[in-house]
C-alpha cells in the first residue's frame, strides 16, 4: 500500500513540475523575464512551495525552459543539415532563428542581453547550436553563396544585433523585412556587386551585372526596352564631353 501511494505521489509531482514548465514557458515567451515564480504557480494552478520545490530560484526554471528551447533550435539546425542546398539551409536557419526570437520573448532577451544562449551545454562544452550554425555556414561559403571573410562567432553577433534591430523597428513585419536586408549582406554573390567583381557564371542576375564605364558604379536594371549604358545623366554627359575632346 505504501509503495502505491509513493509512486501516486511522484507521479502526482511529475505532472506538477510538467505543468509548471508548460507555463513558465508560455508566460516567458508572452512576457518576458520578469514574470515572478508567483505568477507562474498562479497561472499553473499550483501553490508556489510546489513550484519551489522543483525549481529553488526563477533563474533555475528559466534556464530549463532556455534548455528545452536551444535544444529545439539544435534540432532544427541538425535537420537542416540534411538539406541538399547548402545556401537555402543556411539562411533558412538564420530565419527560423529569428523568427523565433520575434514570437517568443525570452529566446528575444536571451540573445540580446543575457548571452546565455552561449552558455556551454553540458554534455559536451559548447552551445548547443554552435555544431550545426558552424557546419551549414561552413557548406553555405564552400557552395560560394556565402562571403568567406565570415565564422560562426559573426553569425552569432549578427543575430543579437537582429534582435536589437527588431526592438526598434517597432513591428515584427518590419523586423522581418529588415532582417532580409541583413542576411542578404553576407551572400557572396551581392558583395561581389558592390565590390565590382565579376560574378562567377550561372548564379542568378548577377551573372549579367554591368557596371557604369565612367564611375563604375552598377547599372540599374531594366524591366524593359535597352539596357542603360550610365548609371545617371551626369555620367552620360562627362562620356559625351570626353568623346568630343577625343575628336
Amino acid at each position: 500500500m505504501a509503495t502505491a501511494v509513493g509512486r501516486a505521489e511522484r507521479a502526482d509531482a511529475q505532472r506538477n513540475r510538467q505543468k509548471v514548465l508548460e507555463t513558465a514557458d508560455r508566460l516567458f515567451a508572452e512576457r518576458g523575464t520578469a514574470v515572478s515564480l508567483g505568477e507562474i504557480a498562479t497561472a499553473a494552478g499550483v501553490g508556489a512551495g510546489t513550484v519551489y520545490r522543483h525549481f529553488p530560484t526563477k533563474d533555475a526554471l528559466l534556464a530549463t525552459v532556455l534548455d528545452h528551447r536551444m535544444r529545439q533550435l539544435h534540432e532544427v539546425g541538425l535537420a537542416a543539415i540534411e538539406g541538399a542546398d547548402p545556401e537555402a539551409a543556411f539562411f533558412a536557419y538564420l530565419h527560423h532563428i529569428a523568427e523565433q526570437a520575434l514570437v517568443n520573448r525570452v529566446i528575444c532577451e536571451t540573445l540580446a542581453w543575457r548571452n546565455d544562449w552561449q552558455e556551454p551545454a553540458k554534455a559536451d562544452g559548447r552551445c548547443v547550436i554552435d555544431m550545426p550554425l558552424a557546419v551549414l555556414l561552413a557548406r553555405a561559403q564552400e557552395a560560394g553563396a556565402v562571403r568567406r571573410d565570415l565564422d560562426a562567432e559573426d553569425v552569432r553577433a549578427l543575430l543579437a544585433g537582429f534582435v536589437g534591430m527588431a526592438a526598434a523597428a517597432g513591428t515584427p513585419e518590419r523586423a522581418r523585412r529588415l532582417s532580409r536586408f541583413l542576411w542578404d549582406g553576407l551572400r557572396a554573390e551581392r558583395n561581389k556587386a558592390f565590390r565590382n567583381e565579376p560574378a562567377e557564371p550561372g548564379r542568378g542576375h548577377n551573372e549579367t551585372q554591368r557596371n557604369c564605364p565612367v564611375c563604375g558604379s552598377p547599372l540599374p536594371a531594366t524591366a524593359t526596352g535597352r539596357p542603360a549604358k550610365y548609371c545617371s545623366a551626369a555620367c552620360r554627359q562627362k562620356a559625351f564631353r570626353d568623346k568630343r575632346k577625343a575628336v
